[in-house]
C-alpha cells in the first residue's frame, strides 16, 4: 500500500519542473508511535528530499487528493476482486489553491482519471478551461434559492467547436462574469476597457465585465449562446453597415429568437459606420490626430499622404461581365486618393487599420482626458446600458 501510495505521490513531479521522487519513511519520531505515523519526503530527486510538513500549502494540499486517489484506487481493485459494485464520488473545493497556473492544469488532468464522478468547485479559469463544455455546471443563487444551469447540446457540431475553442479553453475567466460586453473590432476591444475604467472608476475585470472582441458580425452565435445558456447579462457594441448589421441580427435570432435590434436595451449600433470613422464625423478626430502623432512623430501624417497617395488599398469586384474564358467576376485595384474631400480622414482611417492594437489605447487615454459626459455619446449609451442591465 505504501509503495501505491508512493507511485501516486511522484505525480508531485510536475510542480518541481523536472523528474520528482518522493519517499516514504515510515519510522516515527518515538517508538511507541510506530502504528501511528510515518514520513513523506518529497523532492527533486531521491537523493534530494525533504518532509512533506516543510513543502508549501499548495503541494500539500495536491499530496493530499493524490493520497485519496490512492486510496480510491486501491478499494476499487479490492472491490472488484470481490466482485462488488464500487463508485465513490469525490468532492473537492478549488483544489488550485497556492498552485500556479501549471500544476493547476496538471492537477484537474490527475482528478480528471480518478475512479467514479468528481465533483470541482473553482474559481480557477485555468481548471474551468480546461473541462469540456458538458462537464460544466453554473451555480447562481436567485430569490434565496440556488440555480444549477449547464451549457445545452442543440449547436451545431462546428458552433459547438467554436465555444469550447474560442469561450471555454481560451477564455475562461469569462466563466465568473457579472456581464459580457461584445465588439468587432481590435479598437473597440482595447479602448472600451479604457473608457470604462474612467466612466465608472475602476476597472472593468474588478467589476465582473469582460470586453470580447469576436472578430466580425458573423462571430457572435458562441458567446451570445454561453451567456444565455449561464444567465450572464451581455451587451453588443456593433459597427453600422447595413451587412453587418444584418449579420448581427441573423446572429441574435438564432439565440434570443425574433429581435428588433435597432431597439433592443442591450445593443448599442454605430450610425451607418464603423468606431474608428464614428469617432472621426462626431467630433474626435482631434484625438486619433493626437494619438497618431504621439505614436509616429509629428509628421507621421503628412509622411504616410505622401508615401500612399496614389497606391493600392485593394482590389474589389467590378460590375463588368464575367471573364468570357473562366467565368470569374473582374476586380480592379481600388486606389488611394488623399487629395479629395475626405482624403485626410481617409488617411487617417488608413494609418489606424494597418495597426489598430498599437494606436486603440492611445485614442481612449486621449478621450479619457475628457469629462465623461463629453465622451463619445454611444459610448455613453452603452455604459448606461451596462450599468441599467448589469449589477454593478
Amino acid at each position: 500500500m505504501l509503495q501505491n501510495l508512493k507511485t501516486h505521490l511522484e505525480k508531485l513531479n510536475h510542480s518541481f519542473e523536472g523528474s520528482g521522487s518522493a519517499e516514504i519513511m515510515p519510522f516515527p519520531k518515538k517508538i511507541h508511535d510506530l502504528s501511528k505515523h510515518f514520513s513523506i519526503h518529497v523532492g527533486e530527486s531521491s537523493s534530494n528530499t525533504f518532509p512533506m510538513e516543510y513543502h508549501g500549502m499548495g503541494t500539500r494540499s495536491w499530496a493530499s487528493m493524490l493520497t485519496v486517489k490512492a486510496f480510491t484506487d486501491l478499494m476499487a481493485a479490492k472491490h472488484e476482486e470481490e466482485a462488488k459494485p464500487f463508485f465513490p464520488i469525490l468532492a473537492t473545493e478549488e483544489p488550485e489553491a497556492h498552485l500556479h497556473p501549471n500544476a493547476q492544469k496538471t492537477l484537474y488532468r490527475q482528478l480528471a482519471e480518478s475512479k467514479g464522478q468528481v465533483i470541482v468547485s473553482t474559481h480557477s479559469p485555468y481548471l474551468a478551461a480546461m473541462a469540456d463544455q458538458s462537464e460544466l455546471r453554473y451555480l447562481k443563487k436567485s430569490s434565496d434559492i440556488i440555480v444549477a444551469q449547464h451549457l445545452g447540446l442543440q449547436l451545431e457540431t462546428e458552433d459547438r467547436r467554436r465555444l469550447q475553442r474560442e469561450v471555454i479553453h481560451s477564455r475562461g475567466e469569462i466563466l465568473f462574469s457579472k456581464a459580457l460586453v461584445l465588439c468587432e473590432g481590435e479598437t473597440e476591444e482595447q479602448a472600451l476597457p479604457i473608457l470604462f475604467k474612467k466612466y465608472f472608476g475602476n476597472e472593468a475585470f474588478v467589476l465582473g465585465v469582460n470586453f470580447i472582441g469576436v472578430g466580425g458580425s458573423g462571430k457572435y452565435i458562441p458567446f451570445l449562446t454561453f451567456a444565455k445558456e449561464f444567465s450572464i447579462p451581455i451587451f453588443v457594441f456593433s459597427d453600422g453597415e447595413e451587412l453587418v448589421i444584418k449579420g448581427l441580427k441573423k446572429s441574435y435570432e438564432m439565440v434570443f429568437g425574433e429581435t428588433d435590434i435597432t431597439k433592443c436595451k442591450n445593443i448599442t449600433i454605430l450610425d451607418n459606420t464603423d468606431f474608428e470613422r464614428y469617432l472621426i464625423s462626431s467630433g474626435f478626430k482631434t484625438a486619433i490626430v493626437a494619438a497618431i502623432k504621439e505614436l509616429d512623430g509629428a509628421d507621421a501624417i503628412e509622411k504616410w499622404i505622401v508615401q500612399k497617395h496614389g497606391t493600392s488599398a485593394g482590389r474589389e469586384k467590378t460590375s463588368n461581365p464575367s471573364c468570357p474564358t473562366c467565368m470569374q467576376p473582374i476586380y480592379a485595384d481600388v486606389l488611394r486618393d488623399y487629395e479629395s474631400s475626405d482624403g485626410y480622414d481617409q488617411a487617417l482611417i488608413d494609418i489606424l487599420d494597418s495597426s489598430k492594437p498599437k494606436y486603440a489605447p492611445a485614442i481612449a487615454d486621449k478621450l479619457c482626458k475628457l469629462e465623461i459626459e463629453k465622451f463619445p455619446p454611444k459610448v455613453i449609451d452603452l455604459f448606461n446600458k451596462i450599468k441599467d442591465g448589469a449589477v454593478l
